[in-house]
């Protein structure tokens, strides 16, 4: 009985040591970051869709996976529900979440190939997420660029590309990258999500608020007013800034579905903002597809359930005076 029991023992240390070994092997991803998920395929890469006619043409903007579901779950639901054509551009993929690796790989070095599996392994959770939505892969294009290097490409690296340190990056290098001739500057994003909006002629757009906290989605609306800018008035949507990110927001923390999801108060007095119901039908769609993300949700996840509400809250756009008439 003693010997069975030291066998098990060792047994259990071979199967955790392995994995963390090869952990610390250059060059090889942690399989732990494949864990639960090997056999899920990526997502594509696929070409701008062709604007229906006669529908709403929604766009949604997330700076990274999940945000879209964060800010505008239950929107891509409905108007799905109704027959609208619904498109998803990834920004990033979601690579530098420094918690997520650590949790998966037990390993203290930043190596730059877990950060990229990780990337990986994010857009896993996309097609996952996405499928429970309604939203087909040809709807789904990521972009590829730096997770939290966004805004340094707008100030900084708008000509010279900028080198991540999480992947050790300046390219787009997912094989389901938009566009993998570009590089990590702005000019080359700006002309990625111009070339997108040209051709979609999106009549929506959902875009993260140029208030939030997070730099990203600071940057992802200025790139899209840069993006409308350079269209020279070819292209009117209404655009819908959704918030993820706030300090002490959203309260609680945690899963409660029966409340509704408020204005932070320090944005209540400069933006007009408006509340969009979310039906039960929709709302369970919003929660399944937030659980898809298993990477976010064991390292954050009384953090997204808040935003599982009765609501969504978007703001207008100041420059065109966009009323959310849905």
């Amino acid at each position: 009985m003693l010997r069975t029991r030291g066998r098990r023992r060792r047994w259990i240390w071979v199967i955790v040591a392995v994995p963390v070994a090869v952990g610390f092997i250059p060059g090889v991803p942690h399989p732990g970051l494949q864990l639960f998920m090997w056999w899920v395929p990526i997502p594509p890469r696929v070409d701008v869709p062709a604007p229906r006619e006669g529908v709403e043409r929604v766009l949604v903007l997330a700076p990274h996976p999940d945000d879209e579901v964060l800010g505008a779950g239950g929107a891509i639901a409905e108007f799905l529900a109704d027959g609208h054509q619904v498109l998803v551009v990834f920004l990033t993929a979601g690579d530098a979440n420094t918690a997520a690796k650590k949790f998966f790989t037990w390993n203290p070095l930043n190596r730059p190939e877990d950060y990229q599996a990780l990337g990986y392994r994010r857009m896993k959770e996309v097609g996952q997420a996405m499928r429970i939505l309604g939203v087909p892969e040809d709807h789904l294009l990521f972009l590829g660029y730096p997770d939290r290097g966004l805004y340094a490409l707008y100030t900084t690296h708008w000509e010279i590309p900028y080198s991540s340190p999480y992947t050790r990056m300046n390219h787009p290098f997912y094989r389901n990258s938009f566009n993998p001739q570009a590089s990590y500057t702005g000019q080359d994003l700006l002309q990625d999500l111009t070339t997108i909006l040209e051709i979609y002629k999106p009549t929506i757009i959902y875009s993260p608020h140029p208030e939030d906290t997070h730099s990203d989605h600071r940057a992802a609306a200025l790139f899209l007013r840069a993006a409308l800018s350079a269209l020279g008035g070819e292209l009117f949507p209404k655009v819908r800034y959704y918030l993820v990110h706030s300090e002490h927001w959203p309260t609680p923390r945690r899963l409660v579905p029966t409340l509704e999801l408020s204005v932070p108060a320090r944005l209540v007095d400069q933006w007009e903002w408006y509340s969009f119901p979310v039906s039960e039908a929709a709302l369970e769609k919003k929660l399944a597809a937030l659980r898809a993300y298993s990477s976010q949700r064991l390292t954050n996840g009384r953090f997204l359930a808040a935003f599982v509400r009765q609501n969504e809250i978007y703001a207008h756009d100041i420059l065109t005076g966009d009323v959310l008439n849905r």
